[in-house]
């Protein structure tokens, strides 16, 4: 089968070609490309091309995988192209951020679909619904865990005015839409920048607006970590780490915004420390920008208690700190914060703080939507176990083992979970195939 060579647009402007050559990629900019419509903040516009041995990071960072990628082999039939390069082709012109990739004079309008997504979230099925959409739409290319895919509002769904993203869970994996609608609840109370979220009504979808799409009609550049260091998506929690974070922002973020950024970044380690986030690996960081003047930490994303679930109770973090893997790493974060992100002890007591404060903030909106959806229950006694233990382990002197958490199950009138079994499970990182796996994102 012959490799497409497709076309690569900024902001809707042609901008270069993507071409398979001997094993490896090459992507080049035509002259009199302006340098503010460069494609990746490792591939400023030059004369030279840009060859890399595979598929270049910053184009495979949007690549369908596991789930997404298993449907459309599934409606393309075993012989269809499901290469990087294949898939590139037919998700490209959908992906985050302002690059679009379409075969060589194709047109981008045509691969734009729409979703009546207000009709979506009041459906008493909306899980359902949202697969079957998937299945139908194919070529919309968002990478993740949990199923997802781009909606855009009809016209007569006047209530959205701009495009959201839709994600719903795995059936064995209950409640994971309404576990991260409330971690990015608790990551909004603590000041971090989080989009707009709307779950539907039966609890099952979490609808989130695109933060790269500001309402002004402009496209923000956005670039994960992982593509930032180069690497593979495969890679994104073997070869990442803490200190990698702090090293990419310094390098690529603007002096004057660096101190603000920095903040909100040990906030955030705070915060998946806290919530139990067991999958903030690279591709779970991100930046935007317009230009190199402006780069800044991307809001908050894909933040889920994911150690209730059986198997992965006993997850540590994703990314190791200092080369440890614990979750009671209070004092590391406070040294990471003064070593790697330049802050006083003021500004991490301060995040400290916020963190604890966010987290009790939250805690009756667990109960409510525990008393709305009886299944969600005992997932939500879980989640309060959980936060209580993780707001021990940020402290500064948590020792493992050692600290009583807070009573939240307590104060937010649940009783002792008892709904999902307590048991052992195998590291799903060590199996590719698991939900939470390389190949599942």
């Amino acid at each position: 089968m012959k490799s497409p060579i497709l076309d690569v647009y900024v902001d809707a402007k042609l901008v270069g070609t993507l071409a398979e050559e001997a094993g490896g990629c090459v992507f080049t900019y035509p002259p009199d490309v302006p340098a503010e419509r460069l494609v990746s903040l490792l591939m400023p516009v030059r004369a030279e091309s840009y060859v890399w041995k595979g598929l270049h990071p910053f184009f495979q960072m949007n690549l369908p995988e596991g789930y997404k990628k298993d449907l459309i082999r599934q409606g393309l039939g075993a012989h269809a192209d499901v290469t990087d390069m294949g898939l590139l082709a037919l998700t490209g012109a959908n992906s985050i951020g302002r690059v679009q990739v379409v075969p060589r004079g194709a047109s981008l309008e045509a691969a734009i679909r729409k979703t009546d997504m207000a009709a979506l979230l009041a459906s008493a099925d909306s899980r359902e619904n949202l697969l079957r959409l998937l299945e139908e739409g194919i070529t919309e290319g968002v990478s993740g865990v949990m199923p997802k895919a781009f909606a855009r509002p009809d016209d007569k769904a006047t209530v959205w005015t701009d495009e959201f993203i839709l994600k719903t869970g795995f059936a064995d994996i209950p409640w994971l839409s309404l576990n991260e609608y409330l971690c990015l609840e608790v990551a909004r109370h603590a000041g971090l920048d989080v989009p707009e979220t709307t779950l539907s009504a039966d609890g099952q979808v979490l609808a989130i607006r695109r933060f790269d799409r500001p309402g002004d009609g402009r496209r923000l550049a956005v670039e994960d970590y992982c593509a930032l260091k180069g690497l593979d998506p495969v890679e994104k929690y073997r070869k990442g780490t803490l200190e990698d974070l702090a090293r990419l922002s310094a390098t690529y973020i603007g002096r004057d915004s660096l101190k603000e950024n920095a903040r909100k970044l040990h906030t955030l380690h705070l915060l998946n420390y806290a919530l139990r986030n067991a999958d903030a690996h690279l591709k779970n960081f991100a930046v935007t920008y317009t230009s190199t003047a402006d780069v800044r930490l991307a809001p908050v994303y894909d933040i889920v208690t994911v150690t209730i679930y059986p198997r992965y109770r006993t997850n540590p973090p994703a990314l190791p700190l200092y080369g440890k893997r614990v979750w009671a790493s209070g004092k590391l974060l406070m040294k990471h914060g003064g070593a790697w992100l330049g802050l006083s002890k003021a500004d991490m007591t301060d995040n400290l703080g916020r963190v604890s404060e966010a987290v009790q903030k939250v805690v009756p909106r667990v109960a409510e939507f525990a008393e709305r959806f009886p299944g969600f229950r005992e997932v939500g006694k879980l989640m309060l176990d959980a936060w209580a233990q993780g707001l021990e382990d940020i402290k500064a002197d948590a020792v493992p083992g050692k600290s009583v958490p807070p009573p939240l199950r307590d104060q937010s009138g649940l009783s002792d979970p008892n709904g999902l079994e307590r048991r052992k499970a195998p590291n799903p990182y060590a199996n590719p195939d698991g939900a939470f796996g390389y190949k599942a994102r």
